[in-house]
């Protein structure tokens, strides 16, 4: 059994945020129907990495394309023409027999297109549809174009990440669309129970804007309500040294207790009493960089794996490697033992490798059941089981409502 077993999605999604959504829930068991268009643009990705385009031989290139967008697995992909009216109406036809309806992008395009809520909910009172946009369904900002980046800028998150000297820097991963799709996740379960006890369906609005508000302040907000102050550029207690080997450690020792464990395994107990200076004081404070000078030159005497199995296995402190090569980060033993990634058997390119389900269920476990589709790959399975007969459904496709497969 899976926990979300049960449950329909249509996700209508193409971005991050939305695929990665569906993605966790489809982890879970939902049985997620991917509408695609009729001419999808998975051949985008050639542009996005075009060095792989290049690697490929023309055999190869649909099916690697598609085997490893991982935020399709466990997904059925329909190609439908929402802007036709016939393609209208076999979409309000799925609708009446699924749970959730996935939406992104800015306000009012699901309305233009004839499947916004008011529309949805009187084909299904049940249904709850999730809308994901960068600013939510009102105010000043709602129909202006903004990607992760500029969210990142307006909440205040990309204003305090960077370097202690005042260079902005941008985190290796969109954040605000990744923890907006978490949202859509969280916002789509509540409902889910919520529509246990009222038996009626709702609209779910997840702004990726609010949510990095929402992690800034879960952070940061207690200082600054109450105080109104705010952290420096790059004040994280944490920092990054070189070892002998040219590569990198990261201590996070917060913790008086971690923070003088360390210094003592290093022969530095002066520097105990100095742990909020020597950790999070500004760049120019004198104790600050005689910590770091310091700490610099000791990291220097032993490798990076030599420090690692020292200071956090031996000693126990927050201490861990730098990986800045794929290589390592998906081969540590730590990743083996979680299962975080696992071989599939592809139909044409044999064994491929996929990211493991992240939260453990002692009972009922995600799973990865099925591997990515090619686009519309379950187009005539889906209208069959919606009630469409074969002729029915080749004359939709005469028509250019579903794609020829």
């Amino acid at each position: 059994m899976l926990p979300l077993e049960d449950i329909k999605i249509l996700d209508t999604t193409q971005y991050l945020p939305g695929p990665f959504c569906s993605m966790w829930l489809g982890d879970m068991g939902a049985d997620i129907i991917k509408i695609e268009e009729t001419e999808p643009r998975g051949v985008e990705l050639f542009r996005t990495f075009p060095q792989l385009y290049q690697q490929l031989g023309e055999d190869k290139k649909q099916d690697i394309i598609y085997a490893y967008n991982i935020m399709n697995r466990n997904k059925r992909s329909v190609c439908l023409n929402l802007k036709n009216e016939e393609g209208r109406k076999v979409f309000y036809r799925l609708v009446e027999n699924v749970d959730v309806v996935l939406i992104e992008g800015r306000p009012g395009v699901s309305k233009r297109l004839g499947i916004g809520y008011e529309t949805l909910k009187k084909k299904n009172p049940r249904i709850i549809q999730c809308e994901i946009s960068a600013f939510g369904q009102t105010g000043p900002y709602r129909n202006i174009p903004a990607h992760d980046p500029n969210i990142l800028g307006l909440s205040g998150i990309l204003g305090i990440t960077g370097t202690a000297y005042g260079h902005y820097v941008l985190p290796g991963v969109p954040i605000g669309d990744l923890s907006s799709g978490m949202q859509a996740v969280i916002g789509i379960l509540a409902a889910l129970q919520a529509r246990q006890k009222s038996g009626r369906g709702q609209f779910v609005d997840v702004s990726m804007y609010n949510g990095l508000l929402y992690l800034l302040a879960a952070r940061h907000g207690q200082l600054y309500f109450s105080t109104g102050e705010q952290p420096r550029m790059g004040e994280r207690p944490a920092h990054v040294y070189e070892t002998s080997d040219g590569k990198h450690l990261v201590i996070a020792p917060p913790e008086p207790w971690m923070w003088e464990r360390l210094c003592r395994s290093l022969g530095m107990e002066e520097f105990i009493a100095y742990r909020e200076k020597a950790l999070s004081g500004p760049a120019d404070d004198p104790i600050c960089q005689e910590v770091c000078s310091r700490f610099t030159q000791v990291f220097h005497t032993k490798t990076r794996d030599e420090w690692f199995q020292l200071l956090a296995f031996k000693v126990n402190t927050c201490v861990t490697p730098v990986y800045d090569s794929f290589e390592e980060v998906f081969s540590d033993p730590h990743l083996e033992h979680q299962e975080m990634i696992l071989e599939l058997e592809h139909p044409t390119l044999g064994r491929i490798k996929q990211i493991g389900v992240p939260v453990k269920f002692s009972e009922t476990p995600g799973s990865i059941r099925s591997l990515p589709p090619k686009p519309g790959q379950h187009t005539e399975e889906v209208l069959i089981s919606a009630g469409y007969s074969k002729s029915q459904i080749e004359g939709l496709k005469s028509i250019g409502v579903i794609a020829q497969t």
